[in-house]
């Protein structure tokens, strides 16, 4: 074999294992929490993923190579989102918190999400915490 084919294997077979190591990782998480990351991350890699108890059940770690981090509940339902490397989506939350955001604080970075039984909050540029209902509608402004 020349230089030329062995280094086309090897690259084939660099991609296969770099694919393999991913879906090993997605394997581990919920199909619920694959949706999620699919839909609101879609060709974002998956750094580590970690499982701990948490009472009684337990929660997944997701890490991102962007430096994204996403926890998500024993049934694979994302609880809270954090990022001081890139702004965050809001796609998981209803389209208004993202109107009202774009609108009121234009070029804020998210840099935290966090969803509660009747509300979510959303943190922006690092200190400042909107809180919205479950469904978009904006309640207060909480400043850290």
């Amino acid at each position: 074999m020349n230089t030329k084919n062995i280094l086309t294997a090897f690259l084939i077979t660099s991609s296969f294992l770099t694919f393999a190591q991913q879906k090993g990782k997605s394997a581990q998480l919920p199909k619920e929490a694959n949706t999620f990351l699919e839909a609101n991350f879609k060709g974002v890699e998956i750094q580590n993923v970690k499982k701990e108890k948490q009472g009684t059940t337990f929660k997944y770690e997701v890490k991102l190579v962007n430096g994204a981090a996403i926890e998500f509940n024993n049934r694979g339902r994302w609880q809270e989102l954090e990022s001081n490397a890139a702004s965050l989506p809001t796609t998981m939350l209803h389209s208004s918190v993202a109107s009202y955001i774009q609108k009121n604080y234009a070029g804020a970075t998210v840099t935290e999400v966090k969803k509660g039984i009747r509300f979510n909050f959303v943190e922006i540029n690092n200190s400042e915490t909107l809180q919205f209902d479950s469904e978009g509608k904006f309640i207060k402004l909480l400043v850290e």
